[in-house]
């Protein structure tokens, strides 16, 4: 029994292993990953989160505070009381309870232009985390595209080593008959040897390339592969617009330009921000509020009691009636009863000499604002720049495309007519071999002409505002 539950067990882990090397990802499931797992995105994100609590925050100053509060104090020594207005030299306990509120009526209209900074810092902030994304989007796709090429080379590479060893096996037939020198054999087995280093190569080539795309993604390159589309030709791929027209679009879409406006218009906003403490500022404050005195005391009742207040003339003494008062301390109740108190106020202060610090901020907040347009022109420059160089790298690459085109026709042609001569002898195998690898690398600079075309056309397309697809 024990037996069958390990054989199960290692079943199990054989399958498992199984799924997950047969595991592929499409170009869209990588760059959905990517934009959900990124930890830039991921960061972006939470630092915009803060925008959006300080704009939440921002709101709410705009509302008036109430807050309560209380405390219990034992004065030791003299004191006045500050409910019976009495000196005190002994200990003496008092309870102080109050409600208070403040509100903001005006203060230069600094609270309004703080929310509308903080609005242009939250879709800044969002348009931040748009432009990772993008920048992530890309570096996936050119990482996949990276992949796809790899395994075109190690499909080229194996056929150049299929046919290499089809040779071989004619050419030691025909030595082994005498009918070619032994040369021959050694020549075309070196060629052999050189494509199957080829071949490794253009494995590890893919292996390094599948492995920079799962560490891109953040996850185990076991058992990790893509899958493979078909890709249209670069003649099905024509470039659409002029560079200044797919500029004109860039402005309009990319996030990049879109948050550096959004900065600007928050850095206007905080010149109205400083200059706001140049304007009277009026504020309404109210609180209700009692206590408790350990001095306060009431009469309780009266003691009848006589005094003699003088004598008569005729020497008799004169009584009167005295009332003594009786003292206990007054209970909590009533004295917080007796102790209720209210006051509303109004406060108005007029700003006059702040040691400058006033227009030296106003002053720092317009030299930050013409920063954030500076950057904004500078954020359009470098657009503009990276446009016009991926159109004249997209056009300069699919002129390579065509040429090397040219290139393999050529090279083919100019193969097959030594390979013709060669197995009838007419030619030697240093015209053969040489033809050979010239083909091999006119077909490996075409695949690397077609992908890297392709690539720049995907580039041109996202500045134009298209969603990164193959």
């Amino acid at each position: 029994m024990n037996k069958t539950i390990k054989y199960l067990v290692i079943f199990f882990l054989l399958l498992v292993h199984h799924v997950n090397a047969q595991q592929q990802w499409s170009l869209q499931q990588c760059i959905e990953y990517a934009l959900k797992n990124n930890l830039q995105i991921r960061i972006a994100y939470l630092n915009n989160e803060l925008n959006k609590i300080n704009l939440d925050q921002s709101k709410a100053n705009a509302l008036p505070n109430l807050n309560i509060g209380a405390n219990n104090t034992y004065n030791f020594g003299k004191t006045i009381d500050r409910f019976t207005n009495q000196f005190a030299n002994t200990r003496v306990q008092s309870i102080n309870m109050g409600l208070q509120s403040q509100w903001n009526l005006f203060n230069g209209l600094k609270n309004y232009n703080t929310i509308k900074q903080n609005e242009f810092n939250l879709l800044a902030g969002k348009k931040d985390v748009e432009r990772i994304a993008n920048d992530v989007s890309l570096n996936v796709a050119n990482a996949f595209l990276q992949v796809l090429l790899a395994k075109e080379l190690v499909i080229v590479s194996q056929n150049q080593l299929n046919t290499s060893n089809k040779q071989l096996e004619r050419i030691v037939k025909m030595v082994d008959a005498g009918a070619l020198p032994k040369s021959n054999r050694l020549e075309i087995e070196g060629q052999v040897a050189n494509e199957e280093l080829n071949l490794v190569n253009a494995q590890n080539q893919l292996s390094m390339a599948t492995l920079n795309l799962a560490l891109l993604l953040n996850i185990s390159p076991d058992g990790f592969d893509i899958v493979v589309p078909v890709l249209p030709q670069p003649e099905e791929l024509p470039i659409t617009g002029s560079a200044q027209q797919i500029f004109d679009l860039a402005l309009n879409n990319q996030p990049s330009i879109k948050a550096a406006e959004f900065k600007v218009q928050s850095n206007e906003k905080s010149i109205k921000i400083a200059q706001s403490a140049l304007s009277p500022s009026l504020s309404f404050s109210g609180s209700i509020g009692t206590g408790y005195s350990g001095l306060a005391q009431q009469i309780t009742g009266y003691d009848s009691l006589m005094r003699n207040i003088g004598f008569t003339a005729l020497g008799e003494p004169v009584y009167s009636l005295y009332l003594n008062p009786q003292y206990q301390k007054t209970p909590y109740s009533k004295q917080f009863s007796d102790n209720f108190n209210r006051s509303l106020g109004l406060t108005l202060s007029i700003p006059l000499f702040n040691n400058f610090q006033i227009r030296n901020n106003i002053k720092m907040a317009k030299i930050n604002t013409e920063s954030a347009r500076l950057q904004l022109l500078q954020s359009k420059l470098n657009l503009q720049q990276m446009v016009f160089q991926a159109y004249a790298d997209a056009t300069a690459t699919l002129r390579k495309y065509n040429a090397s085109q040219k290139s393999v026709a050529s090279f083919k042609e100019a193969l097959n007519n030594v390979e013709q001569r060669y197995n009838l002898g007419a030619a030697n195998s240093v015209d053969y071999i040489t033809q050979k690898n010239n083909m091999a690398n006119a077909e490996a600079q075409l695949l690397q002409a077609k992908y890297e075309y392709i690539f720049k056309v995907k580039i041109l397309d996202f500045y134009a505002g298209k969603p990164i697809s193959l």
